[in-house]
């Protein structure tokens, strides 16, 4: 039987809020505790307390703290740039940025609405797990219609499918979550007069997913651990006695008195347990998070601590596969910010061609200042121009454009200086030779008597 798309939209949404959910939970905690047996599960039934070393946020904020979005610059087109700035400041889209990379790292998918309402372009970050976008199974990367699931003021329920041409707004009549998409009616449709489907969908292949059994072994060993702690890392002793030794307790200058035994038997005797040492346990989570860190090419020192300092150059090479890893995600990502910025000057009144659309990320390198001044006069030094190689480094058109500015207007001021200068010594000098001639004129007028 063929499904109808609002069939379609209903069961795919709910068959992925589950495995979305325990994705975003070990990022945001707290984690579940899993066990290798039922018996151990049984065994641990009565602990209450929590225990988990969560990892996979260090993970995932280690590279999202790299991809920031900084804006995009129209190629040729002073004005189209001027609205998208404007437009990223007031709509405060870093902060829908982060969301939308934090959760395509953690859950794989993110998306993005952009609609205009009362002549306003607005942008918002969606939850994935309440959307979705389907494709032509025949043309992949052509977009047939998206679905976006949500609860309205009332407390009903709206499935609201985008087409190209069309709007459809599928409502249910109760309060109460439906179980399948027969109680939903459509209840309005509209027309898209942009022929473009607002949702944009981000997709990477995600952080969590490839060392999430690392991170269950990490959070099984810590409550192994902390459980091991609490009943025997304390010293436990023990007494053997025929009388009753009575209530005896362990502190400064306390004496114990133990009867004696009667000579016949097991005598009187004191004795200790051997604690249990820690260390096995955090040797095995050191050696988990060394494996995470390099199935996620994660530094290492940013999960363990490396024991001594790390000088700068030291630090670049360590970080470099990270850095590759955060640049790979910025040309994922960076086609659907195209297709964003295009669809927003589009519903600001402004036809541009996706090629001269640029996307500019903040530097995903660790700063190195006196690194990165030796690199860059070097390449000056090479013949690369001064701006080629700070928008290399990410500065967008607005900071260039400043930089061209600054430098105008400090070969103006040094140019003004260099004229004062000039002119004040000007004035010097024909002062100077005005007092030289009024000398010449003195000494032929009054003529010194010579001394014979």
């Amino acid at each position: 039987m063929i499904q109808t798309d609002i069939q379609k939209s209903f069961d795919t949404i709910r068959a992925k809020f589950i495995p979305l959910t325990n994705l975003m939970r070990y990022y945001d905690g707290p984690q579940p505790l899993r066990y290798s047996t039922e018996r151990i599960k049984d065994a641990f039934a009565d602990i209450h307390t929590h225990f988990e070393i969560n990892w996979c946020t260090v993970i995932v904020d280690a590279t999202l703290d790299r991809m920031i979005l900084s804006g995009f610059n129209i190629k040729n087109n002073s004005a189209a740039n001027n609205i998208i700035d404007e437009i990223f400041e007031r709509s405060n889209l870093t902060v829908d940025a982060q969301n939308v990379h934090k959760s395509a790292l953690t859950s794989t998918l993110a998306y993005l609405i952009v609609w205009k309402t009362d002549e306003q372009v607005d942008v918002y970050f969606n939850d994935p797990r309440m959307c979705h976008m389907f494709y032509d199974s025949t043309r992949p990367k052509i977009k047939k219609y998206a679905a976006k699931w949500f609860e309205l003021d009332d407390g009903r329920w709206e499935m609201t499918l985008y087409y190209p041409a069309r709007i459809e707004h599928w409502q249910t009549t109760s309060q109460k979550a439906p179980d399948n998409y027969k109680s939903l009616t459509l209840v309005s449709e509209e027309i898209n007069q942009y022929g473009i489907i607002p949702v944009f969908e981000f997709f990477c292949d995600g952080e969590i997913a490839k060392v999430v059994t690392l991170q269950d072994a990490i959070n099984k060993i810590f409550a192994d651990m902390m459980v091991a702690g609490e009943f025997g890392a304390f010293v436990q002793r023990w007494v053997i006695s025929q009388a009753d030794p009575g209530d005896l307790k362990n502190g400064a200058n306390v004496v114990w008195w133990l009867p004696s035994g009667d000579g016949q038997g097991q005598q009187s005797s004191v004795g200790q347990f051997t604690a249990t040492p820690m260390t096995p346990y955090l040797d095995a989570m050191d050696k988990l998070a060394t494996a995470m860190a390099i199935i996620t090419r994660t530094p290492k020192h940013y999960l363990m601590s490396t024991g001594s300092n790390i000088s700068g150059e030291a630090l670049l090479a360590m970080e470099s596969p990270l850095v590759k890893k955060v640049k790979q995600r910025q040309k994922i990502f960076e086609g659907v910010w195209q297709e964003v910025a295009k669809f927003i000057l589009q519903l600001s009144g402004y036809v541009i061609d996706q090629n001269d659309i640029v996307v500019t990320w903040e530097r995903p390198e660790a700063l190195q200042p006196f690194t990165e001044a030796q690199t860059r006069q070097l390449a000056i030094n090479s013949g690369i121009p001064l701006e080629t190689s700070l928008r290399r480094d990410g500065w967008s058109e607005q900071e260039l454009s400043q930089l061209r500015n600054d430098i105008k207007n400090a070969k103006e001021i040094q140019s003004s200086v260099a004229q004062a200068v000039l002119d004040k010594l000007r004035i010097q000098q024909e002062q100077q030779n005005a007092k030289n001639q009024d000398m010449q004129i003195n000494d032929t007028t009054n003529p010194q008597p010579t001394v014979r």
